[in-house]
């Protein structure tokens, strides 16, 4: 699961919360044709799973998955390196800082027309 989660949420755990955050910024008269969701290379989830319970949470046919690659930013030299390459290839540095690939985030959403 997503760093900072506990081992027992569920894809339909997730699913909720994410589709919480979302209808908490829509006005309320508005109905969802779609939304995207990135979920990054980090997160331990089955993404079908998530997916299923996302179209049945939200009413929509439309989610479309965006996969986030995990990237690490060397300290000291600033290079931007993906986990496998470990330590920075560029200095031998093992002091990095995740950039990206933790994230589960609906990155955008569109309304359906009418």
């Amino acid at each position: 699961m997503k760093p900072g989660y506990p081992e027992a949420v569920t894809p339909a755990v997730l699913a909720a919360e994410l589709l919480a955050g979302l209808r908490a910024q829509l006005p309320p008269d508005v109905k969802l044709a779609g939304f995207e969701v990135a979920i990054g290379e980090l997160v331990d989830v089955d993404v079908a799973s998530l997916v299923r319970e996302l179209r049945a949470g939200a009413g929509v046919v439309d989610v479309q998955v965006k996969r986030v690659p995990a990237l690490y930013r060397c300290l000291d030299c600033g290079a931007e390196y993906p986990p496998e390459e470990s330590p920075c290839p560029v200095c031998g540095s093992a002091r990095a800082e995740l950039v990206s690939g933790d994230e589960l985030t609906i990155t955008r959403a569109w309304a359906a027309p009418g």
